[in-house]
């Protein structure tokens, strides 16, 4: 039987199919952002890297000479003008000639043997005294003896840094009725297909210096690269889940420069911007506005002078904060991401792959630095 209507009808009582009122576009719930991979870039000509591809990379590294050390006698050196032979920790550090310092008494390195020193005491009349066993040893200058013959010095091996490629990879398969359907927001579902699964692959890219594990791989396992933690050992400091300081963040800054470099780029969460903000609030000059009230802070000038561009990033671990010399730290292509055909074996209207390899270069590990266990709420 037929449904009868009495009057009008209604959009409650019309029983015809309605339209769907969609959108003609589809939003992504879950942002596409890579900071970091915008700020560091992949660049291999900024590592100047020769003989490439490979999927092993390596940088050489070189070092001046050590101008400290430590006394390493088992008793104290006195204040007696016979004291005159010092052991050290490192005896290959010191030349002939060389001007040291220990507390407030300069002395003159007149022999080297093994890690023995032989010194005279006093030297531009400071006062002898007497130093820990294990007091430090700074090098100061030089004083060489006129006519003296040439003698041993110091000099550092060339070390090299490495990391591994690594592959990352997406398919790509619809059938062929499911790429004629219409649909909303979807011109072409192959295309978007391809599209949406390189901007995830871009961002397994971007997490890579936050979570990579350097391995060399063999044919069963994987090579992998390493990120951050694989290199930043010399400048890190613990909060031990206190909240993020400006003292730290100074700390790092002076280790950095003690180094040989300054950072240009502090790498955060969204917390610790917020805290960042909070600490510099107040020294900030503002215009009077009557409708916007807040404070961006997105660059610090360190007690150093140099600046930091602080950078948020979605990805990186909420309770740590890297220092990074951007000059030295970066992506490197081995393989561009690429999309190409498989055979098929199906009845589909795409079979493919999205393939690329990439690896991650961080030189001169001491210009960096790592704030870790920071407070995250």
């Amino acid at each position: 039987m037929p449904t009868v209507i009495t009057g009008g009808s209604t959009s409650y009582d019309n029983t015809v199919p309605q339209k769907r009122v969609v959108t003609d576009r589809i939003l992504m719930a879950q942002p596409m952002e890579f900071p970091l991979l915008k700020a560091l870039g992949i660049n291999n000509s900024k590592f100047d890297l020769v003989n490439e591809p490979g999927k092993k990379y390596e940088w050489l590294e070189d070092e001046y000479a050590p101008l400290q050390d430590v006394l390493n006698d088992d008793t104290a050196v006195t204040n007696d003008t016979t004291d005159t032979t010092l052991s050290v920790g490192n005896g290959e550090y010191f030349h002939v000639g060389d001007i040291i310092q220990i507390d407030d008494e300069y002395m003159y390195v007149s022999a080297v043997s093994a890690d023995d020193l032989t010194v005279t005491r006093g030297h531009g009349s400071t006062t002898q005294a007497t130093h820990a066993s294990t007091a430090t040893v700074y090098i100061r200058s030089q004083a060489r003896l006129e006519k003296a013959s040439a003698s041993n010095s110091p000099s550092v091996a060339i070390s090299s840094g490495y990391n591994y490629s690594f592959i990352l990879h997406n398919n790509v398969e619809v059938s062929r009725t499911d790429a004629l359907l219409q649909r909303y927001g979807i011109p072409d579902l192959v295309d978007r297909d391809i599209d949406k699964k390189m901007n995830e692959l871009m961002r397994l890219l971007t997490m890579k210096p936050y979570f990579g594990k350097r391995v060399e791989g063999t044919k069963t396992t994987p090579r992998d690269c390493g990120g951050f933690d694989a290199f930043i050992s010399t400048n890190t400091k613990t909060m031990s889940s206190a909240r993020l300081t400006r003292n730290a963040i100074e700390e790092m800054n002076r280790a950095c420069f003690t180094a040989g470099q300054v950072p240009d780029l502090l790498v955060c969460g969204a917390f610790n911007q917020a805290i960042i903000t909070d600490m510099f609030e107040g020294y900030v000059e503002t215009m009077r506005s009557e409708t916007l009230g807040g404070v961006t802070i997105n660059r610090i000038m360190t007690s150093l002078g140099n600046t930091l561009d602080v950078l948020v990033d979605r990805y990186i671990p909420a309770a740590n904060v890297y220092l990074l010399s951007t000059p030295h730290v970066g992506f490197i292509e081995i393989d561009p991401f690429f999309y190409e055909e498989l055979g098929k074996t199906a009845d589909t209207a795409a079979y493919g792959q999205i393939v690329g390899e990439y690896g991650f270069v961080m030189q001169w590990e001491s210009s960096h630095a790592k704030i870790s266990e920071c407070a995250t709420s």
